[in-house]
Order: C-alpha cells, then structure tokens, then sequence
C-alpha cells in the first residue's frame, strides 16, 4: 500500500505542471475555473457590450441679443454696432436689420467686410471704411447726363417712420468719395415712399451703413456691406 501511495504521489508530481493547474485539489478536473493560483477572477465569459446611444435631446442656440456699443472717438455723437442697437428715444423700437423696410436691394445677409466710422462736421458726412478703394466698380451715367462715372458703393440711412424701420440708399460712392453734403441725407435722395418727404430732425437718431452697389441691383455682382453705425442727427 505504501508502494502505491509513493507511485500516485509521483505521478502527480509530475502530471500538475504538464495540466496548467497549480493547485492539486481541482486535478484531474477543469483547470478553467473560476479560481486560479494568481487570485485573478476570469471574466473572459462575462464579456460587457457597451452600446452608444444617441445623444436625444435638443440644443436650442439662442441668439445673444446683447449690444457691444463701442463709441467711436472720431465723432462723440455716433455710436458703432453690430446689428442691433438700444431702444432710442421718441418711441421708437429696438433697432435691427430683420425689422427693416428695405426700399432698395435687401443687404442683410451680405457679409459683414468691413467695419464703419461716420463723422459729421462743417456740413459733411464722412463714412470711412476698409473697402473703400478695394470694392470693384461698375459704371453709371452722371445725374446731369454729360458724363460716365465709376461708382463702387451705396450709403444706406435707417429711419424710423409710421410706426416702422425704412432702409434706403441715398447716393453714390466713388473709389475713396467717402465724403459727402450732410444736405444729401434726406429724402429727395432717396426718392422711395414713404421716405420722399423726409428730412432728418436735429436730435433724431439714425442708422447708416455702406454697401456695395445696391441702389439700382447689384451692377458688378460683388456682395459686401459695413457693420451699421447709430448716429444722433446734429
């Protein structure tokens, strides 16, 4: 018998290394279980499927109706924004493209190129900006029919009237012509209803803005306009 026990005992001294098991009490069984000589789990059986859902749920994009007025130092009395500008006095409602009356070429979704300063003084407007010499041209016959200019921008006034906001442009620009008669800023210029009969009020607040050619269409095709500038009328 004790022949026996020492022949077993030899034989799985030597059988345990050859099975992968370390610990005699699973041999002969399956040395696949759960517990292993390392202490670590075998979870190659609970395998986790993860599953990417979706992201559901909505992101509403609210637009910042915030104004950043920056006041230009040029000219005390104008004030630079973007598209929209506080309540102003008199009645009227809050400014923005979106509520204008466009009585030429509707410009608001042309890109913002360049930024504008006005400035007022002596009789004169001056509306300075960065495209003022680089904006392609087209040509136009003179308003005394003598001759041919060339003419690459329209300046636009906003006005407040019945109740509403009226854009219209009121001249033609030339290649660095960024000046022109403050007397020029009124209706007659314009010559759209309901703004044919009207003229600036001292104390009156308006909006300007310059613009490729819009007055008449589009004539060179080239989309661009300023940012738009609050003025109190001197």
């Amino acid at each position: 018998m004790k022949k026996i026990l020492i022949r077993v005992g030899v034989l799985m001294a030597i059988a345990l290394p050859l099975s992968g098991c370390s610990d005699g009490w699973c041999w002969p069984f399956d040395c696949t279980a759960s517990k292993s000589s390392s202490g670590v789990v075998d979870d190659s059986a609970n395998t986790t499927t993860t599953t990417t859902t979706a992201d559901t749920s909505t992101s509403t994009t609210t637009a910042d109706t915030s104004t950043t007025t920056t006041t230009s130092t040029d000219n005390p009395g104008a004030t630079q924004v973007s598209n929209t500008a506080p309540i102003t006095p008199g009645g009227q409602q809050e400014f923005a493209l979106s509520k204008v009356n466009w009585l030429h070429t509707n410009v608001a979704s042309w890109p913002v190129t360049h930024n504008l300063t006005v400035n007022l003084g002596g009789g004169t407007i001056c509306m300075e900006w960065g495209g003022t010499a680089t904006w392609p041209t087209a040509t136009i016959r003179h308003t005394d029919g003598t001759r041919d200019i060339k003419v690459n921008a329209n300046p636009w006034v906003f006005v407040w009237r019945n109740g509403a906001w009226y854009g219209g442009t009121w001249e033609w620009m030339t290649p660095n012509g960024n000046c022109k008669p403050m007397r020029v800023v009124e209706g007659g210029h314009i010559k759209r209803p309901p703004l044919t009969n009207w003229t600036p009020a001292s104390g009156e607040t308006l909006y300007f803005m310059v613009s490729s050619l819009a007055r008449a269409g589009n004539l060179n095709n080239y989309q661009a306009r300023t940012n738009v500038v609050r003025v109190v009328w001197p």
